[in-house]
């Protein structure tokens, strides 16, 4: 029987993942309640031996990363090397429901459809099951930088930075817990298992969906621009006692805000428009500056939040666990460890009202047995076919801007009919700044891809009652306003249960439906500053903090891992609830394990830059203009092999470069020596040779070389529109029994209209706005 208070209870997991991408996916399956089983060598899993350490021990029940990767799991121990230990792993496959893997199976030789034909298996790996990359050795830094995020991460006068966080491997094991989801969900319909591919490259490529579609349709390359951004000011800058993160929005109430500065020509005509801000922006930093510089950040945090403005400030890890909205909503929950005693950890990385997470701390090496269970046997239905795991899902989608937006666009993909409600006198800020080109923006085209927009003024009671008609037919309903929002429309959680008892409402605002600062306004730049992410990434520890910003996007994906998480537990119960997901929240829970380590260490994780604090590892020139190649040797023998291919093996006796602790003594020397030889190499010619060696090394790849990639060619990752043509950015996930079809771009504003208000709702021809320019004109009024 389904625990009522579990999501997934009804799911048996069979963990065989050794990286953090499948650890992580397999987090969320068990913090939801799925029982989760880990399959650990004789020694443990290689994690366990993965420093940092508690208390700077190693030992296999010490290592922060295992700690925060694998709660709530159960471990056994089996030997696969042995016969009777792949024997073993056999009889358990045919006892789960689940099995995700990110390598291992590749040598064992399993029929697991035959073994068990109800199975659903995840397998995830660096570049995926096919390509020219398919063996290429990766670290989170070469998954990072093929993939083409590094290219815009950093100051475009140095080399590309990586990421602080693995961005990478997050984001694949969240796409990876999406996809298990949804072949969960159509397995009940059809009773069939499925085979899930996630490649960590493709999966992260969705973080720069935009950049990818602008560079297809416009041929933009998106640089490095240090912590600029396109809008003014839309950044971090100095004050009193650190770094403010300042955002010119929601742009409508920047004027007034920007009194605060107490500068009159601040507010003058020159800046009263964004247009005047971006072409003065230096002027305007300098006018910001005096006053920035008499203030705390965290007064002027709260002093820009009080006027609308959506202001952030640089936090600390102290200044997190400290933080009074956090704390209010009770963020950090206590764990208790058997080795370690009791101790506060981040807790749900959001919120269903009816299945509340299960913080469970992870398992010690070997404590618990595999215990024999049938799994549920699904019946095989007439449903058989199913090209798409959502078909016959519908979404009412009322998301702005970009993390709302992506979450449903991932569903959209796959198959629910997501109907997108638009309010044409304030549209969405993704339709661009000009009234002529609303329709035509490649960010707009494929951020709200697969979707249908219809217009509605909530405003006007006759045109919300259309809203609820609309949801009374549907499944699904996403928002990320603030909270209230919705329900000042008539259109909160409990109308919507009266419309419909099973509906589910995914809330995305920007810091949580409670607390002291629920009502505050958030972008993906405060965010990131606030969580205490962005301070992880920098060139050294004395430098400035970077911006990764893949954070809206990783905020929308988790937004699709809510939505799936109600989803399987209506299918399983009947019920519907309300998740109240915090963007603050969801970005925090990226750094989980580095904020353990300060608590249970009291250490700040410093940003390193492009190096690694175990292996030798660097960003490196390469020929051409702003053209890299990263590269990390993970041992003596790779040191070797290295200077072997680039012709000099008399490197290798260098005392110097002896071992890899004198390697790390001289890395400034080091990394001279690389770049001697990849400079004069190109960044592919060089990535070819060393992963023909077996060495970790991938080319810095931007916009314009990942649309010409070989290996995501001859994967067919790129995808055209059916009904208008165009190439588009790819799926980050594939299914064995289908599943991701691009039918349309992101639709002209009101398109489906007709279909949806008078075909499907049965309002009359002259309930349709005209959606004229009169009628539109104030819509891009950016003031």
């Amino acid at each position: 029987m389904h625990n009522q208070a579990n999501a997934l209870s009804h799911l048996r997991v069979l963990d065989l993942s050794q990286r953090l991408a499948g650890s992580y996916c397999t987090k969320l399956m068990a913090g939801f309640g799925a029982e989760t089983i880990k399959v650990e060598p004789p020694g443990g899993e290689p994690m366990r031996h993965c420093p940092p350490f508690v208390e700077g021990q190693p030992g296999t029940e010490r290592s922060l990363p295992f700690l925060w990767f694998n709660t709530g799991k159960k471990s056994v121990v089996l030997d696969l090397s042995a016969a009777e230990g792949k024997a073993q792993l056999q009889d358990w496959v045919r006892q789960v429901d689940v099995l995700v893997e990110d390598g291992l199976l590749q040598d064992l030789d399993l029929n697991l459809a035959q073994l068990n034909p109800q199975l659903i298996v995840t397998s995830i790996s660096n570049f995926g099951q096919s390509g020219p990359y398919r063996d290429y050795q990766a670290e989170e830094i070469t998954l990072y930088a093929m993939s083409g995020l590094m290219y815009g991460t950093g100051d475009p006068h140095q080399a590309p930075l990586a990421g602080g966080p693995a961005i990478a491997h997050l984001s694949a094991g969240m796409k990876a817990y999406i996809a298990t989801l949804m072949a969960d969900y159509r397995r009940e319909i059809t009773g069939e298992g499925d085979r899930i591919e996630v490649s960590i490259q493709e999966a992260a490529m969705d973080n720069i969906e935009i950049a990818i579609a602008e560079y297809l349709h416009l041929g933009k390359v998106a640089k490095r621009s240090n912590d600029e951004h396109a809008l003014v000011p839309w950044r971090t800058f100095p004050c009193k006692d650190g770094h403010a993160a300042i955002m010119g929005g929601p742009i409508r109430h920047w004027l007034k805000g920007a009194e605060i500065f107490e500068s009159p020509e601040l507010v003058g005509p020159q800046y009263a428009h964004m247009e005047g801000r971006i072409r003065y922006r230096e002027e305007v930093r300098q006018l910001m500056a005096p006053w920035l510089l008499q203030h705390g950040k965290q007064e002027i945090f709260h002093a820009g939040q009080a006027r609308k403005l959506a202001w952030g400030y640089l936090a600390t890890l102290q200044e997190v666990l400290e933080s009074p909205q956090l704390q209010a909503r009770q963020f950090f929950l206590d764990t208790e460890h058997p080795e370690l005693g009791k101790y506060p950890m981040v807790g749900a990385p959001f919120r269903p009202s009816k299945t509340p997470w299960q913080q469970v701390r992870a398992p010690l090496l070997g404590e618990n047995t595999f215990t024999a269970a049938q799994p549920r046997q699904r019946p095989q239905t007439s449903a058989a076919v199913r090209p798409q795991p959502l078909q016959g899902i519908r979404i009412v989608d009322f998301t702005h801007d970009w993390a709302g937006p992506h979450a449903t666009r991932l569903l959209a993909d796959y198959g629910a009919q997501t109907i997108k409600i638009e309010y044409p006198p304030r549209l969405d800020g993704m339709r661009g700044a000009y009234l002529d080109r609303k329709n035509r923006h490649p960010r707009w085209w494929q951020m709200n891809r697969n979707k249908a927009s219809i217009t509605l003024d909530l405003h006007q009671p006759e045109q919300v009652e259309a809203a609820k008609e609309l949801i009374r037919q549907s499944d699904i309903v996403v928002d990320n306003s603030r909270p209230g929002v919705m329900a000042g429309w008539g259109l909160g959680y409990e109308v919507l249960k009266e419309l419909r008892p099973d509906i589910i409402l995914v809330s995305m605002s920007a810091f949580g439906a409670t607390g002291p600062e629920s009502q505050y306004a958030g972008y993906g730049g405060c965010i990131e500053a606030l969580s205490g992410l962005q301070g992880l990434t920098a060139y050294s520890r004395q430098g400035d903090a970077m911006r990764v910003r893949e954070m809206d996007v990783t905020n929308g994906i988790m937004g699709a891992c809510a939505a799936m998480t109600a989803l399987i537990y209506r299918q399983q119960t009947g019920e519907g609830q309300w998740v109240d997901l915090s963007q603050r929240e969801a970005c925090t829970w990226l750094m989980g394990e580095h904020l353990l380590e300060f608590i249970l260490n009291g250490t700040q994780t410093l940003p390193i830059g492009n190096r690694h604090p175990v292996y030798n590892q660097g960003c490196y020139r390469a020929l051409g203009e702003d053209r890299w190649l990263v590269l990390t040797l993970r041992s003596d023998e790779e040191w070797q092999r290295f200077c072997q291919v680039c012709g000099h093996p008399e490197w290798s006796d260098d005392s110097r470069f002896q071992s890899r602790r004198d390697r790390h003594q001289h890395h400034d020397e080091l990394d001279l020596l690389i770049e001697s030889w990849t400079s004069t190499q190109t960044a592919q010619a060089a990535m070819q040779q060393l992963q023909a060696a077996r060495l970790a090394a991938g080319m810095v790849q931007d916009v314009s070389t990942l649309a010409q990639d070989e290996h995501l060619q001859q994967r067919q990752w790129f995808q055209t529109a059916i009904a208008e043509g165009g190439t588009y950015p790819g799926f980050p996930f594939r299914f064995a029994k289908g599943g991701g079809i691009l039918h349309r771009r992101g639709p002209d504003l009101g398109a489906d209209n007709q279909a949806i208000l008078c075909d499907l709702l049965g309002k009359p021809a002259s309930f349709l706005p005209a959606l004229d320019d009169e009628y539109l004109g104030t819509a891009f009024d950016l003031e």
